[in-house]
């Protein structure tokens, strides 16, 4: 028997709240693990945009969101994993500028970025990375950087998988320093996603923390 188009809208919509119910009860149990969690580190975020010389900026000039930090991802890619960053949409070729004073700890190719680099803001106890910089381009070298300088330039979607179809520029930071986190697990600090919500893993909002350090300055 061929069923009417009304009546497959009911059944749809009988059937969905039965099928997402357990996952949607999980994921508001982990937000409101995630956000206590975030109570309590906030305190040491606020002490370290009081005490940091500088204010942080943006790695682009200009921004628009393509992903947010600790989106939930269902694509085949990162199938169930949190995304432990933001991404930032930008034309293939635009500057990525250093979003404080440190040490570049890492510059050069991981896989399913391809271009990566990682500063160390050792005075303020945290590092930032900066994914899908371009191969083929100049790139950063290992050493001191300022704020504002040039680390490299947005990769075409082409260069790597785990870019994506759009160009982009995959930004985090984390408390701690590279050599903090291990080379592998889901603590490795070239992590992109995490099996758990980012902020048990060290990852901070981007925006909230630059916000911080902005604020009153």
């Amino acid at each position: 028997m061929k069923l009417k188009p009304k009546i497959i809208i009911v059944i749809t919509l009988l059937v969905l709240p039965v099928l997402f119910i357990g996952s949607k009860y999980l994921t508001d149990t982990e937000q409101r693990k995630a956000e206590q969690e975030f109570q309590r580190i906030e305190p040491k975020l606020k002490q370290i945009a009081e005490n940091t010389g500088q204010t942080y900026r943006f790695p682009l000039d200009t921004r628009a969101v393509l992903q947010g930090f600790a989106s939930f991802n269902t694509s085949s890619s990162f199938h169930n994993l949190y995304h432990a960053a933001i991404d930032y949409y930008a034309e293939v070729g635009t500057p990525v500028y250093a979003i404080s004073d440190g040490i570049v700890s890492y510059s050069g190719y991981m896989s399913g970025y391809p271009g990566l680099v990682i500063i160390d803001h050792e005075k303020d106890g945290l590092y930032s990375l900066y994914g899908h910089l371009s191969m083929k381009k100049w790139m950063a070298s290992l050493g001191e950087v300022k704020k504002g300088d040039l680390l490299g330039y947005i990769a075409e979607p082409s260069e790597d998988f785990g870019i994506g179809p759009f160009a982009h520029i995959h930004f985090a930071i984390r408390l701690g320093s590279k050599k903090d986190y291990s080379e592998n697990g889901i603590d490795r600090w070239m992590a992109g996603y995490t099996p758990v919500h980012p902020v048990f893993e060290g990852f901070i909002d981007p925006e909230k923390f630059i916000a911080l350090t902005m604020s009153g300055k």
